[in-house]
């Protein structure tokens, strides 16, 4: 009964075998430089993301640092407009009231 297969037959010779045997190393190196450039690739794409980070953080961190300066700003303000809404003394109100329009032109 045959299953309608052939049979692979190794060659006989020893200079069939040597030349099977050396395309088989070319292949494997082949695959090796493949796959160390694939490697070198996502290296390369991983350290340009890294990069972006970096520069999005430096970013963020102008950006916080200037927030910052306008939340201190608007305590300052709110401050001199309590100290203008407390005080009896009409020229502390307009005192107070001047400083924190210095404050905002600021």
């Amino acid at each position: 009964m045959s299953s309608g297969r052939k049979r692979m037959e190794l060659p006989k010779k020893k200079e069939d075998l040597n030349n099977i045997v050396e395309e088989v190393e070319r292949t494997h190196e082949h695959e090796e430089e493949h796959e160390h450039s694939d490697i070198e690739d996502v290296v390369s794409v991983l350290e340009l993301l890294v990069d972006s980070l970096n520069a999005n953080i430096k970013s963020l961190d102008s950006t916080i640092k200037a927030q910052g300066k306008e939340i201190a700003n608007i305590y300052k303000v709110l401050a001199r407009i309590v100290d203008a809404c407390t005080s009896d003394n009409e020229g502390e109100k307009v005192s107070a009231l001047k400083e924190a329009i210095s404050i905002l032109n600021q």
